[in-house]
């Protein structure tokens, strides 16, 4: 497997690890991904380990997104409470999963973010102008939609994209399919799809995606460097992801016929291959 860059062109997006979803009566004690806490944990350590040793400016990105429905009967919606705590203490379901917490700076240190409270409180004046983890929230499924994620993607020059959360079937699909659709017609990561080319040809530095143009390619058909795609690399983390039985489906079934269908649209990867290619 190729590397993945420990660079600023490399970004961790991390999906809807929000406490409601313990909610045992809405979205039943089924659930894919055993391993899915340890594994969010491993994947956050590994990129705040790594960034530590970096300069600002060269340092990857971390990406969390925070679903904040506005339907107020959703399971999430800010008014929503219950015992969803570690240890079935009474939380509102909005707040992030303790395994998953964002970390901010702050004058005394990083700390770890918890509550959509301290989402909102105003950023520090002394604070990184290119902070290394990001907190943005969406109104939908698709944090492409209403967000400023694409603008992110494009002004931190990210060109692999790497990412995990919740829900499989729902955020992480509608996220994997809407980044390759974007990397595809050069909207981030690369400038896409300059002629059709063959899947099988397709290669990359670690960083981005490439196929080279046919010497034979009319003129507008390859780019300057003799290149007929350049585009963006998406990965999806399968054991970093989670689905929940529903439709008289269970959990694990949920769970592998969305990644199985999103192999069309990203590289599929096991936690412990991305830790190891992370160099």
């Amino acid at each position: 497997m190729a590397p993945v860059p420990v660079a600023s062109s490399t970004a961790l997006l991390v999906l809807n690890n929000q406490l409601g979803f313990r909610d045992n009566s809405v979205f039943g004690p089924d659930s894919s991904t055993p391993n899915y806490g340890a594994n969010i944990a491993a994947l956050l350590s590994a990129f705040r380990e790594t960034s530590s040793k970096l300069s600002e400016g060269s340092r990857p990105l971390v990406i969390h997104v925070q679903y904040r429905p506005v339907w107020t009967d959703h399971p999430l919606h800010e008014s929503k409470h219950g015992p969803f705590g570690q240890n079935a203490e009474e939380v509102r379901a909005i707040d992030f999963l303790e395994f998953a917490a964002p970390r901010k700076w702050t004058p005394e240190g990083f700390e770890l973010v918890y509550s959509i409270d301290e989402v909102r409180r105003p950023k520090h004046k002394d604070a990184p102008a290119l902070p290394d983890e990001i907190i943005m929230s969406t109104h939908g499924h698709n944090p492409f939609i209403n967000s400023p994620l694409e603008s992110i993607l494009n002004k931190r020059g990210i060109k692999t994209l790497l990412v995990c959360g919740m829900q499989t079937d729902v955020s992480v699909s509608s996220v994997v399919r809407t980044a390759q659709n974007l990397a595809l017609t050069g909207k981030f990561g690369g400038r896409g799809n300059m002629a059709d080319a063959s899947l099988g040809e397709r290669w990359t530095d670690g960083a981005s995606v490439f196929v080279e143009a046919k010497e034979d390619a009319p003129e507008g058909e390859r780019g300057e460097d003799g290149l007929a795609v350049e585009m963006a690399r998406i990965i999806l983390i399968q054991d970093a992801t989670r689905s929940f039985g529903k439709g008289g489906l269970d959990a694990e079934t949920v769970q592998r016929v969305h990644v199985e269908s999103l192999k069309e649209f990203a590289e599929v990867w096991n936690t412990s291959d991305v830790l190891a290619a992370f160099q």
